[in-house]
């Protein structure tokens, strides 16, 4: 990491209020275990597929049963029902979380929660159904390394805002990891400071892009 960067962050980190972190592909190596869940809840239709994929990939944060929905209606054209959405959630949820539970952490990860869990307000904000969330957290005993859970649904940017609001104007106050372009414009609209992780892509939205939770431990 470029040195400017580690100067950014060591100044960043110790000022900060409150750090929020993203959950899959920013703590955890998860990102893959869903798009594989997405595919193989539409394999019955080989044919709309890779449209389906294209679409899925593009909207990370899109709750799924708002995937599902679009999905049917606006690239099947196909009537969706309460028991077509009971199933894809039961067939998502049995492809996602005990996989996710087993997961490799994003490198350094835990460690940094160890040491920031004591110093900060922290918190985990993620497009993950908020009980599904609570249930993988308290599986992987991770919960005590947050003083807040907060999943979906959920407007990340609304949410962040108002937990600026309580720990001062200034944007260092909230900081925020995530690693795709919907957290960094949650967190641009929020105003909060933004932190990706394995995602170098996001630099330019971001006060800094590390690799993994090791640059700290």
């Amino acid at each position: 990491m470029p040195a400017v960067a580690m100067l950014k962050i060591a100044e960043l980190i110790p000022g900060a209020r409150a750090l929020v972190f993203d959950f899959d592909g920013t703590l955890v190596d998860s990102n893959s275990i869903k798009q594989r869940a997405f595919e193989r809840c539409f394999s019955d239709f080989p044919e709309r597929l890779e449209e389906i994929m294209a679409y899925c990939g593009r909207r990370h944060h899109t709750p799924r049963w708002e995937k599902f929905r679009y999905v049917y209606e606006n690239i099947l054209g196909l009537p969706y029902t309460h028991e077509i959405e009971a199933a894809l959630s039961t067939r998502f949820a049995g492809e996602t979380t005990r996989q996710i539970i087993e997961a490799g952490e994003v490198p350094g990860a835990a460690r940094f929660l160890e040491i920031v869990t004591y110093s900060h307000t922290t918190a985990v904000l993620s497009g993950t159904p908020h009980e599904i969330l609570l249930a993988i957290l308290e599986a992987r005993d991770w919960l005590n390394y947050f003083k807040c859970v907060q999943g979906a649904p959920v407007d990340k940017s609304a949410w962040l805002a108002e937990l600026r609001g309580k720990h001062g104007s200034r944007p260092g106050a909230v900081v925020f990891f995530g690693d795709t372009p919907e957290d960094a414009d949650a967190a641009r609209r929020a105003g909060c400071a933004f932190i990706a992780v394995g995602n170098a892509s996001l630099g330019r939205d971001a006060i800094a892009s590390i690799e993994d939770f090791t640059v700290f431990t």
